[in-house]
């Protein structure tokens, strides 16, 4: 029994990996989608948040950046969040997709139990989604949630304290296009 454990000590489990085609989907039709993202930039510290609301067509209704300081990756992600559905509120949507790339803020937001390190934020942004009556909030990996973050870069770069864009900024007219024409891509995910 000593060899047989020994030797469940030293073998190491390989995952196995698998590629899947990933990309950005449009929403159902009458539904919205906001995309939302934060960032904190490496060299200098700043965060920023930003996002995206589009229709079930792909197409742009509002965008938002925001500088959000100094802060942790989940709060400036909260931020963003928190922005995204202010904006969805002030424009009346009932049925809305809410993709985030932060696996941690999806899970913080589909259960009710406390975090004191995040409140009152958390708190607002569950408050406000349950303002909105269909609504889903998933996980989207990051290579789908592009344009999101270039607003989210944008944020933290910004002088602004929010702006909101009626129409796209340049920054993310690459990335909208791909997104609308169906682009995908190969991400390496464990099976």
């Amino acid at each position: 029994s000593a060899e047989f454990f020994l030797f469940g000590i030293n073998c190491k489990v390989q995952k196995l990996k698998s590629i899947i085609l990933i990309g950005w989907t449009k929403p159902p039709e009458g539904w919205a989608k906001l995309n939302s993202d934060g960032s904190v930039m490496g060299s200098t510290g700043k965060a920023g948040g930003g996002g995206v609301i589009r229709n079930h067509e792909g197409i742009w209704l509002k965008g938002y950046a925001r500088p959000i300081g100094h802060t942790d990756s989940c709060r400036v992600e909260l931020w963003a969040l928190r922005d995204g559905l202010v904006l969805a509120k002030e424009m009346g949507l009932n049925s809305l997709v809410i993709e985030l790339d932060a696996l941690s803020v999806v899970i913080l937001m589909t259960n009710n139990s406390a975090n004191l390190l995040m409140e009152p934020l958390l708190t607002d942004c569950r408050n406000l989604l349950r303002e909105i009556p269909n609504k889903q909030i998933v996980h989207a990996y990051s290579e789908t949630n592009q344009c999101a973050d270039a607003l989210a870069k944008l944020g933290a770069t910004s002088l602004s304290s929010f702006t909101v864009f009626l129409c796209p900024p340049p920054v993310v007219d690459r990335l909208l296009a791909y997104d609308k024409a169906n682009m995908c891509c190969n991400r390496l995910v464990n099976s």
